[in-house]
């Protein structure tokens, strides 16, 4: 939706709307794998952080990292046009991490580019999947500042 948006290219836009509503009927159908990216792909669709919370649970719930990271990073970007700028970073550095994790090195490498927060950033604590989410739950419980 958004390289559509951007580039005002109504054939990206349609792309993206047929995909949406072929990941919808999957999970009308119950399809437990189909759920997370429909949730992932509505919230790129119609982009808030409450969409994006419910992606993150939803990859999270079906351990799927890499859609889980894409989740984080793209929430992150969002609340960074937003001018929430600490917990886009939060948002951010969880993307890179979950990225780490999942062994895409070369993308975590290009983040380290693009956010130069994340240079140098050492994890407070090894982070596990099972905690991974609690920086939604952090960045909840402290607002949209």
């Amino acid at each position: 939706f958004e390289m559509g948006r951007k580039k005002k290219d109504k054939s990206l836009i349609e792309l993206a709307s047929n995909c949406l509503k072929y990941f919808r009927k999957l999970t009308k159908l119950g399809s437990s794998s189909a759920t997370p990216i429909y949730r992932l792909i509505k919230a790129v669709s119609s982009p808030s952080k409450s969409s994006y919370d419910e992606a993150i649970s939803m990859c999270h719930e079906g351990r799927l990292m890499h859609f889980e990271a894409m989740a984080y990073e793209r929430c992150g970007m969002f609340l960074q046009q937003e001018k929430h700028t600490d917990v886009s970073n939060e948002y951010i550095a969880t993307s890179y991490w979950l990225y780490t994790d999942w062994g895409a090195t070369s993308k975590a490498n290009s983040m380290m580019k693009t956010y130069s927060f994340l240079k140098g950033m050492r994890r407070p604590n090894q982070r596990t999947r099972s905690d991974a989410s609690s920086v939604m739950r952090l960045a909840n419980s402290t607002g949209n500042k």
